[in-house]
């Protein structure tokens, strides 16, 4: 048999790139000089003048006064859905971080506004991009290097459950009892929020900054509707649509497998008034597997009532605000309600699709270009087709090893049907059993025959693929949050 052969350098690295993965890092106090350029020296965002006005909405539905918001990390992987507060929430940011599944952030206006959020997972400094210039309160359990040194930087307080522990998180163990994983059961409230930062001698209550310039937008006619329901590709394990409903004047989502993504607290589906998908240069820091993304600015899609258009978007540095213009340059005016972002680098196995009330595919802005440290399209997809080409000798390999002990059992009940039949050669029940055991003999012969005819046609040395990286904490984790330290 043909033995495969591992291969380094640059095909492992692609792979490596392209396929993602999750490592183990612990925070340190000095920021990364890429962090250190655009992060702003001050402890918190310079806010716009008080409002009463929800600053995440727009909408005037209570006194938001000396309230700030409260952005909680959410897990996404496999089992973590449904989430608790999703339908709850004014602002759903999502984007890659590493891996091939999207994260999830959640921003309310206010934490008494929180009956129950999570499950809570890792802060990501890409998150942090969006809910630093708010003033918000970033809740999470663990959080990689970047978001550490981001935030270290700042000096800027969080609520992360591997330092405060159970002062501000709780374990749903009635989750658990139903066959969730220990680390998607962790969840946090308005009332723990609150309890979290007394413990570092925080308040919730302090300045807030509005997301966008609200302001009334003219009403869509039936006929203008020409961006209803959009598909954002994140990876090819993970495509969810948010599809506009006419009776509501809200698009709703749609989790990657097409099921509505429902809140687990009250079952509704999550719907915005406003969606955007921000487009952002991308590519890979330094420790090999994390994404990057140019967050000075780029362009970008709205979405309001059925319709889209091309808007641009800027931000100064970490603590700066998102400042949005239309395609001619004016500020855009954003409806009151709520907004979904996505966060979309448009790198290789991401796409996205746009269709019009009749089904018509609208033609969208030009993904945006690569950052040097980026896999190109030809590259990431030869990594691909190299790493395919390596699964399929493994799975083959594979096939032929259970086809031979399949075999030896075949030949097995062969010769006992044989030998049974040398006894009672008449026997019809006995002459079945031996031929259904020839047909089986036969078959898999032809399984070995197929399969090792790949793996003699596969070149002398294969990259095999690589083993996932050993998950970080909080990315898999199945520890309870640390004891308040």
């Amino acid at each position: 048999m043909r033995k495969l052969q591992a291969v380094g350098g640059a095909a492992a690295l692609l792979a490596a790139l392209l396929l993602g993965g999750c490592g183990t890092a612990q925070p340190v106090p000095d920021a990364t000089p890429e962090q250190a350029a655009t992060a702003a020296p001050t402890a918190e965002p310079t806010a716009a003048p008080a409002s009463s006005a929800n600053p995440l909405t727009g909408l005037d539905d209570a006194d938001y006064t000396g309230k700030r918001p409260v952005a909680v990390m959410l897990r996404t992987l496999d089992g973590a859905q449904p989430q608790w507060g999703i339908a709850t929430a004014d602002v759903l940011v999502e984007g890659v971080t590493e891996g091939n599944t999207a994260g999830l952030m959640a921003i309310f206006a206010d934490a008494d506004s929180i009956a129950k959020a999570g499950p809570v997972g890792p802060g990501r400094d890409l998150f942090l991009q969006a809910a630093l210039p708010l003033n918000a309160v970033p809740v999470s359990i663990d959080k990689n290097i970047y978001a550490a040194n981001l935030l270290n930087t700042l000096g800027y307080q969080d609520l992360d459950g591997y330092h405060i522990g159970k002062a501000a998180f709780a374990f749903d163990q009635g989750r658990q009892d139903a066959g969730y994983r220990e680390e998607n059961c962790f969840y946090t409230t308005g009332e723990l929020i609150r309890s979290g930062l007394t413990a570092y001698g925080a308040s919730p209550e302090g300045e807030n900054t509005p997301l966008f310039r609200f302001g009334t937008r003219e009403e869509v006619s039936p006929e203008n509707r020409n961006g209803m329901n959009l598909t954002v590709t994140f990876s090819k394990s993970d495509s969810e649509q948010l599809n506009y409903n006419t009776g509501t004047g809200l698009y709703e989502k749609l989790n990657a497998d097409g099921s509505p993504m429902t809140d687990a607290d009250n079952g509704q589906q999550a719907a915005f008034t406003n969606v955007f998908v921000l487009y952002a240069s991308s590519g890979i820091k330094d420790d090999g597997y994390t994404r990057q993304y140019d967050m000075t600015g780029g362009t970008g899609l709205y979405l309001h009532g059925g319709a889209w258009e091309q808007i641009n978007w800027t931000k100064e540095d970490a603590t700066g605000p998102f400042v949005l213009t239309d395609a001619d340059g004016a500020p855009l005016t954003v409806a009151p309600g709520k907004s979904f972002i996505a966060i979309w680098g448009g790198y290789y196995g991401q796409a996205l699709t746009l269709t019009a009330a009749d089904g018509t595919e609208q033609t969208l802005p030009e993904k945006p270009a690569l950052l040097e440290s980026g896999i190109s399209d030809e590259a990431a997809a030869a990594a691909e087709a190299d790493m395919d080409a390596a699964q399929r000798l493994v799975d083959a390999q594979a096939v032929i090893d259970q086809a031979n002990a399949d075999l030896a059992e075949a030949q097995t009940t062969l010769t006992d049907a044989q030998t049974a039949l040398d006894a009672d050669p008449e026997n019809a029940d006995l002459i079945a059993a031996r031929d259904a055991a020839r047909t089986r003999i036969d078959e898999l012969n032809r399984t070995i025959a197929d399969n090792q005819a790949i793996l003699d046609a596969a070149p002398t040395e294969t990259p095999v693929p690589e083993e996932t990286p050993a998950p970080e904490e909080g990315e898999q984790s199945a520890e309870e949050p640390a004891a308040e330290s």
